[in-house]
Order: structure tokens, then sequence, then C-alpha cells
């Protein structure tokens, strides 16, 4: 196996945990928004296709907050990876002489 070639972006990851932070963020907001939306709508919405429409919105709503909290986890899991690879690189430059 060639690893004379292994390199790191620090900034470029740095980057990518900023982008999902943002998307994190707005996929948030606009959840709070769907859901006012929804509640909104069913003010002066009853009977059937209502309560169909109120299952059906949780059920994709859910979805989409489990989908975001894994986007959350990934930009944890891409942060942690930036800090060693960071902390890596001071090691090892700290290992030889000036």
């Amino acid at each position: 196996m060639d690893t004379g070639n292994y390199r790191v972006d620090l900034d470029g990851m740095q980057t990518l945990i900023d982008k999902a932070a943002g998307l994190e963020k707005r996929i948030d907001d606009r959840l709070r928004d769907i859901q006012k939306r929804i509640k909104d709508l069913h003010v002066d919405w009853t009977g059937q296709a209502a309560a169909a429409h109120t299952e059906a919105a949780a059920e994709w709503v859910a979805g989409a907050a489990k989908m975001n909290t894994a986007l959350g986890d990934l930009r944890k899991a891409l942060d942690r990876a930036r800090v060693a690879y960071q902390a890596a690189g001071r090691t090892n430059h700290g290992m030889w002489p000036q």
C-alpha cells in the first residue's frame, strides 16, 4: 500500500463542517415553518382527510428531523476527525527538528 501521498485538507474539512451546520439550521427552521403551516391549516380543516393529513405530515416531519439528526451526527464525526488530524499533524511536526 502506497501511503506516501496521503494528505488531509483541514480547511476543506472545516468548510464542509460549516456548510453542514448551516444546512442543519436551515432544515430545522424549515421544519418549524412547515409544522406551523400544518397547524394553521388544521384550524378550520376537520374530518377524515384532515386526520389522514395530520398523520402523514407528522410522519414526514419525523423522517426529515431524523435525517437532520443524522446530518448533525455526521458533522460532529467530521469535526472529531478534523481535530484528530490537526493534533496528529502538530505532533508529527513537533517530532522533527526545526
